[in-house]
């Protein structure tokens, strides 16, 4: 089965290309975004515009209400489904989306993991605060050392994600990756866009100042029933918008400074994650024939059989 997953940092281009690659091979686009399978948070997550959803289908985007839990392990079995339906229709599957976990759960696998514990989770955030990440490397390490020995002692997100899984399943997290990993297939084609820092951070700002142009804070105060939600989901934007309007915290221009340098991060996030993935072929989507280099490459992958 083939399919081409276009990856890479936030405003990198990815659905710009996916859009521009569905009309040259017939293809369908299915989403990797875990904000964007949200309803209700549009301008924030810089979801695909009414017109360009009109252009083309694209799937596994404004599917799930904001109070809906969704994993990884969910993503993959709905993605591949999708990808299956796509292909027997005729048309090539395109993967677009810069959420390294849900395309690590499509093409390696992943275990059913148990729903979040937010209370357990907020505990262990705030012990972290307290003691500091190491002291929950040290408790990860006593029932667990195996995911202990792969896990930075600085790396706060997967030690809560650890110990909460062993407290929700008594099982270790290592034990649990394990049943999940499946046989590849031949693999997708796998485009990385990469343009040069200054160019991907300038965007990042433009982006930014357009969401309040188009109706960013007017967005969130239509979501007032969803604050908490949003606070526990940490969804990247949100957060600093229900400061600066609901707890009166920040101003309007320290939130915008706060989600520029959030966004900034996360895409550094992004590019480490997808420098580590073997077998991805990187672009600067601004460089010279680009566009021409990526035709090529998916000319000969869609011919083989």
């Amino acid at each position: 089965m083939k399919y081409i997953i276009i990856c890479g940092p936030t405003c990198s281009g990815k659905t710009t290309l996916g859009i521009k690659l569905a009309f040259r091979y017939n293809g369908e686009l299915v989403g990797a975004d875990s904000r964007q399978i949200y309803k209700h948070i549009n301008i924030g997550t810089a979801k695909p515009t009414p017109d360009e959803y009109k252009k083309i289908k694209y799937h596994l985007i404004d599917f799930l209400e904001l109070t809906e839990e969704f994993s990884a392990y969910e993503y993959a079995n709905l993605a591949r489904n999708m990808i299956d339906a796509i292909t027997k229709r005729g048309k090539v599957p395109i993967v677009v989306g810069g959420t390294g976990l849900y395309l690590k759960a499509l093409t390696e696998g992943l275990f059913e993991s148990p729903k979040p514990d937010y209370r357990y989770r907020e505990k262990l955030e705030k012990i972290c605060e307290e003691k500091g990440s190491e002291f929950l490397h040290k408790e990860l390490a006593e029932i667990d050392p195996e995911s202990a020995s792969k896990i930075k002692p600085t790396d706060k997100v997967r030690l809560v994600r650890a110990l909460e899984v062993y407290k929700l399943t008594g099982k270790p997290i290592s034990e649990l990756q394990k049943k999940g990993v499946y046989k590849k297939n031949d693999g997708p084609l796998w485009l990385a866009l990469a343009p040069p820092r200054k160019t991907l951070y300038e965007n990042i700002n433009k982006r930014v100042d357009e969401m309040f142009v188009r109706g960013f804070e007017r967005e969130v105060v239509d979501l007032k029933p969803y604050i908490e939600t949003l606070r526990k989901k940490k969804v990247l934007g949100y957060s600093d918008m229900i400061e600066y309007l609901f707890d009166k915290t920040i101003t309007r221009q320290q939130a915008i400074d706060k989600i520029k340098q959030r966004h900034r991060n996360y895409a550094k996030r992004q590019m480490t994650w997808f420098r580590k993935l073997p077998d991805l072929r990187w672009f600067d989507p601004f460089g010279k024939g680009y566009l021409d280099k990526v035709y090529g490459i998916c000319d000969e992958y869609l011919k083989k059989a």
